[in-house]
């Protein structure tokens, strides 16, 4: 991630209301649906060409892909085998936008050692660890990781201004993120230098 200067962004985006979101089946029928139509296409395979390889009927691999299924873990896994994937990574959504950890959402009782879990992924052989030191007034090199790569990044120290896909979002210390890395992406400060440690992920295969 290259060292980040730019102008003051605006104020990050209010978070979609619980209420507006779609439920949690939808979500991961979709998922599912697009991740397996897309690596069915990236491998040239017809529904009847898959069908062959899972030994799952067209029928059922044509409705999974039209989001119409609710398909059992066995069939997840037996498509998963066959793609050379990990289920879950079948089942996860694209990040249509970043998804940010505040620090006042950790639990960290005073007085107390506390180990929390921030973030968690599956499917990638290969990633890359960043340290970086935002100087004041900065702004970062506009960045893409490639299609399939996941950035994620903790702000140490100071503030900074995550900008994705023209979308700005403001980080305290302690807050962290992870975002869609083919995403056109940068960082900018403030009056304040910054530092940050980032880990971009890269697919399998």
């Amino acid at each position: 991630m290259p060292v980040p200067q730019g102008p003051p962004p605006a104020a990050a985006p209010a978070s979609t209301p619980a209420t507006n979101r779609p439920a949690t089946g939808d979500v991961v029928r979709t998922a599912l649906s697009v991740n397996l139509n897309r690596r069915r296409l990236a491998r040239g395979w017809s529904l009847r060409e898959m069908s062959a390889e899972t030994g799952i009927s067209k029928g059922l691999l044509s409705q999974i892909e039209r989001g119409e299924a609710n398909p059992t873990l066995d069939v997840v896994t037996r498509i998963a085998a066959v793609l050379r994937t990990d289920p879950a990574d079948l089942l996860r959504g694209s990040l249509r936008e970043p998804e940010i950890l505040r620090a006042g959402e950790i639990d960290e009782p005073d007085g107390e050692s506390a180990v929390n879990l921030l973030f968690a992924a599956h499917g990638h052989s290969r990633f890359e660890v960043y340290r970086s030191r935002l100087h004041p007034h900065a702004q970062s090199q506009i960045s893409s990781h490639g299609t399939g790569s996941v950035e994620y990044v903790m702000v140490v120290s100071g503030r900074v201004t995550l900008v994705v896909d023209e979308v700005p979002y403001d980080l305290h210390a302690g807050d962290s993120a992870r975002f869609d890395g083919r995403v056109s992406h940068y960082y900018t400060t403030e009056d304040s230098p910054a530092a940050t440690h980032s880990i971009v992920g890269y697919p399998l295969g």
